[in-house]
């Protein structure tokens, strides 16, 4: 964001003090309190039914809630059609996925959100408002792995390769076999089974639920050491990617993560998943496919489709070190799968 976006700022009734850059967002302290606003890259007839959502939850679980405008609405767009949101800024640190404590709590946090989402009838049964459509995990899967065969194509026909590219290519016969053979699994399910369960359950996630979108409140530092407890205080922030899907999404996206960063502990995979269904225990439907996503190789899927989309003259450390570590890991992965799931 650049400081072209300040403009936005004169669609709110608040007076700016002072504003600082934050991860992609521009913090402002004003007269009215803190603030973010961030550029917006969603449909905007979303952010109504977001609203009505965040509404709802703040009760149970904080949220960072979008402010409207002088004009009453929830999004302002600027003269390069640009569009932005500013929500109430939280309090708080960030996640620390070293922390067994943090991810625990998160993982608690994350299945009270989703027994919330689960429980607002109103909002899922109001058929006068957007209608956000089912997200289904095995057509995602099915276009990245066609990408992935269209990326392995490409680097085939390279007369002259990089080191990066070697490596690439070296693995990319396993990594792509497992695609396919995933890819082949989830589609084998139904599409129509995994509908009428997510609509019956009137069930939304969070979509983006990741560490720096998981906040500990100041409150909750001082409490610490009573109840031991962090769930209670802790902030989900960042909705807008929010998706109607079941909670195994949230629960993958963060279970993938931590466990790339702890070298796929199995210990702490029951950890982050006995926090979870101690609160909101999974059906076999469900398990099954947290199953499906974490089998499927979307990591590699995101290194060669970054290489693919990048500028092939030059290629990134880190993206080299991303593959080799990657790489060292499926074993661990694999065992992981096996004693978690089988």
């Amino acid at each position: 964001m650049n400081d072209k976006s300040l403009n936005v700022l004169e669609h709110y009734d608040i007076s700016v003090n002072k504003t600082f850059k934050g991860r992609g967002t521009i913090i402002c302290e004003t007269d009215a309190g803190k603030f973010v606003l961030k550029e917006y890259k969603g449909k905007t007839e979303k952010l109504e039914l977001l609203d009505r959502l965040q509404k709802g939850i703040n009760p149970v679980v904080k949220t960072d809630s979008i402010v409207r405008s002088k004009e009453g609405e929830l999004y302002v767009k600027e003269n390069d059609n640009n569009v932005y949101i500013l929500k109430q800024h939280i309090e708080g640190r960030e996640c620390n996925y070293k922390s067994e404590e943090d991810i625990e709590a998160a993982f608690r946090v994350m299945a009270q959100l989703h027994m919330t989402f689960r429980d607002m009838y109103n909002i899922r049964n109001d058929t006068g408002q957007y209608q956000l459509p089912i997200f289904y995990y095995a057509m995602e899967m099915q276009r990245h792995t066609t990408e992935c065969t269209h990326i392995r194509n490409y680097l085939k026909k390279l007369k002259i390769k990089n080191d990066f590219e070697r490596l690439l290519l070296r693995e990319y016969d396993y990594f792509l076999d497992k695609a396919v053979s995933v890819t082949q699994r989830a589609l084998a399910q139904s599409k129509e089974q995994y509908e009428e369960y997510v609509l019956a359950n009137g069930f939304y996630c969070h979509g983006d639920f990741q560490y720096h979108n998981i906040l500990f409140t100041l409150d909750n530092e001082s409490q610490r050491g009573r109840n031991g407890r962090q769930s209670a205080n802790c902030a989900v922030i960042n909705f807008e990617h929010f998706a109607k899907d079941t909670g195994v999404r949230d629960i993958y996206l963060l279970l993938r993560k931590i466990c790339e960063k702890n070298d796929w502990s199995i210990q702490k995979g029951y950890q982050m998943l006995d926090a979870y269904q101690n609160i909101r225990p999974l059906n076999d439907m469900e398990w099954n496919s947290l199953l499906l996503r974490m089998e499927y190789p979307e990591k590699f899927w995101k290194i060669a489709n970054f290489y693919y989309n990048s500028r092939k003259s030059w290629i990134s450390e880190r993206n080299y070190e991303k593959l080799e570590k990657l790489i060292c890991q499926e074993k661990n992965k694999e065992q992981f799968i096996r004693k978690i799931f089988y």
